[in-house]
């Protein structure tokens, strides 16, 4: 009998932290969602009797940048583009030893 009441109670466990978590993850989209809104800020000043509204608009935009090789540098940034840095090698004088070792 106790062992099928700590499964259930491990169950229940998993049940809240899932959900706990579920409306977590659900909140922070809602926060997202409400910084594209228009933000709009009033105030009124009691020595002129005029009031100001401002209007704020907030737009975001995601650019993807591709890494076509997966070396680490953008493809903007990369020279070539296709081939991962670490293969491409220079041997100036040519006498079959890497420049950089050479060193």
């Amino acid at each position: 009998m106790q062992k099928k009441f700590k499964i259930s109670l491990v169950i229940f466990l998993l049940l809240v932290v899932f959900s706990i978590a579920t409306r977590l993850v659900l909140a922070d989209d809602d926060d997202e969602e409400d910084d594209d809104r228009p933000v709009t800020s009033s105030s009124s000043s009691s020595n002129s009797g005029t009031k100001t509204e401002v209007t704020t608009n907030v737009s975001t935009e995601t650019i993807v940048q591709k890494d076509s090789d997966g070396d680490g540098l953008l493809d903007p940034n990369d020279p070539h583009l296709n081939i991962p840095e670490i293969y491409i090698v220079s041997d100036d004088n040519r006498n079959g030893i890497v420049d950089r070792f050479e060193k």
